[in-house]
């Protein structure tokens, strides 16, 4: 559970480029690798980054383990690469965690601007033509999407 009892601070500049770490598990008995941005951890959410983003790129050709083949990783690289610059512009959106299973990989983000998000999104469908991406947004004020993962 995530630590709500400590005072929130802010970080001085956002967004945190890490550090990052990786973990893996298991989900629906099939690996599950998660990268984390670590550098969000000491700060119990940020203030005004209410609405927690996933945005899921459904695998092409998944190996037998649920995870990208080494050729669809290197073209979720180039993704996810498009996807940080895209939301993390002015700050309007927080990278915070990576989640690969189960033939998917989402790319998870907090962001103070849900309507800029639809929209950024909407350009990256333009973009990205490699894969097919799905958009989710909900609230999450307290960030326990992030704690559940941290």
């Amino acid at each position: 559970m995530w630590p709500f009892t400590r005072k929130r601070r802010l970080p001085d500049r956002l967004p945190i480029d890490g550090p990052w770490s990786i973990v893996q598990g298991q989900h629906n008995d099939k690996i599950m690798i998660v990268r984390l941005n670590t550098g969000y951890k000491e700060f119990g959410g940020i203030h005004g980054y209410e609405y927690q983003v996933g945005i899921a790129v459904p695998l092409h050709s998944p190996e037998p383990t649920g995870l990208p083949s080494p050729e669809e990783d290197s073209q979720l690289g180039e993704i996810e690469d498009a996807i940080g610059a895209s939301l993390e512009q002015q700050a309007e959106s927080l990278f915070v965690a990576i989640i690969t299973t189960s033939g998917m990989r989402e790319f998870v983000f907090y962001t103070r601007d849900p309507e800029q998000v639809k929209q950024r999104f909407r350009q990256l469908q333009s973009v990205i033509t490699s894969h097919e991406i799905q958009l989710m947004i909900r609230s999450d004020k307290d960030w326990e999407v992030y704690g559940q993962i941290a």
